[in-house]
C-alpha cells in the first residue's frame, strides 16, 4: 500500500465521520418534533420506528446542510454545544407544532367536565394518556384533519427551511432580537386556553344553561331531586351539542392550523 492509498482512505475516514456528525445534529432538531407531534405517531409508534422516521428525514435533509458539512466542528465541547442548539430549536419548534392538539385534549376536558362525563376515561395511543371521551374525540379529530389537509407536509417544510435560516454550524442570530422569538413562544401558551375555550364553547354553554334551567325548576319544585336528573341530562345533552357542531369545530380547528403554522414560519425567521 503506497502514501496515496493510505491518504485516500484517511479521507474516506473523515469524510464519514462528518456525515456522521452532521447526521447527528440533524436529528437532533428532528427529532424533538417526531416525539412531540401526536399527528407524526406520538407514544404509540415504536421507538424504532420512530428512529428509522428521523434518520430518513435527515437522509432527505441531508443535501439541504452537505454544502457546510465541512465546517462543522468535531471537538467535544463545541460539538455538545451545537446539539444544545439543535435541541432547543427542535423543542421550541414542536412546542408551536403540538399547541393546537393539546387544546383540543384540554378542551374535551372542560367539556367533560361541564357534562359531567369525566370520570370515563379512555386511552389516546398518539399522546399516550388517559382522557375523558370528548377529549379522546376532539384530539382524533384534530389529528385526522391535519393530516387530510396535509399539515404534515407543511411541518417538514418549516423543518427544512429552518436549516436554511440557522445553519447547523451556527447559532441563532436573532435578528429582531430575542425577545420577539420569546414573546412568540409565551403568545403560543397563551393561545393554548384561547383554543381550548373556542373549541369548548358550544357544549360548555350548553350545559351552563342546563344548569340554570334545572335551578329554576328547583326553585320551582323543590322535591325534584334536579342533581340526579342532571346526571342523565347533561351527558345528552353534551354530546346532541358537540355532534351539531361539528362542523363549527372543524372549521375552527382548520383557522387555527393555519394560525399555527404561520406562527411556526414566524418562529423560523425569527431565530434568523
Amino acid at each position: 500500500m503506497n502514501i496515496s492509498d493510505v491518504i485516500t482512505r484517511l479521507t474516506e475516514q473523515a469524510n464519514l465521520s462528518l456525515v456522521i456528525f452532521t447526521v447527528g445534529l440533524l436529528m437532533c432538531r428532528i427529532m424533538p418534533v417526531l416525539v412531540l407531534s401526536p399527528f407524526l405517531g406520538g407514544e404509540v409508534v415504536p421507538t424504532e420506528i420512530k428512529m428509522g422516521v428521523g434518520v430518513t428525514l435527515s437522509v432527505v435533509l441531508f443535501p439541504a446542510v452537505s454544502a457546510r458539512m465541512g465546517t462543522i466542528p468535531t471537538t467535544a465541547l463545541p460539538y455538545i454545544g451545537l446539539l444544545l442548539k439543535e435541541i432547543f430549536i427542535g423543542v421550541a419548534l414542536a412546542t408551536i407544532v403540538n399547541v393546537v392538539f393539546e387544546a383540543a385534549r384540554v378542551a374535551g376536558n372542560i367539556v367533560d367536565t361541564m357534562s359531567g362525563s369525566n370520570n370515563a376515561q379512555l386511552y389516546v395511543p398518539q399522546i399516550g394518556q388517559q382522557v375523558s371521551l370528548f377529549s379522546s374525540l376532539k384530539v382524533q379529530l384534530a389529528v385526522v384533519l391535519f393530516l387530510t389537509l396535509n399539515g404534515h407536509h407543511l411541518v417538514i417544510e418549516a423543518l427544512a427551511e429552518s436549516f436554511n435560516v440557522v445553519p447547523l454550524d451556527s447559532f441563532p442570530r436573532f435578528s429582531h432580537g430575542s425577545w420577539a422569538f420569546f414573546d412568540l413562544m409565551i403568545r403560543t401558551f397563551a393561545d393554548l386556553l384561547k383554543i381550548s375555550l373556542a373549541l369548548a364553547a358550544p357544549p360548555t354553554l350548553a350545559a351552563f344553561l342546563t344548569d340554570m334551567a334545572l335551578g329554576a325548576v328547583n326553585r320551582v319544585a323543590p322535591q325534584v331531586q334536579v342533581f340526579f336528573i342532571s346526571m342523565a341530562i347533561k351527558p345528552l345533552v353534551g354530546v346532541v351539542i358537540v355532534f351539531m357542531s361539528i362542523g363549527l369545530i372543524m372549521g375552527r380547528l382548520q383557522t387555527e392550523f393555519a394560525a399555527m403554522l404561520a406562527m411556526l414560519r414566524d418562529a423560523v425567521r425569527l431565530l434568523g
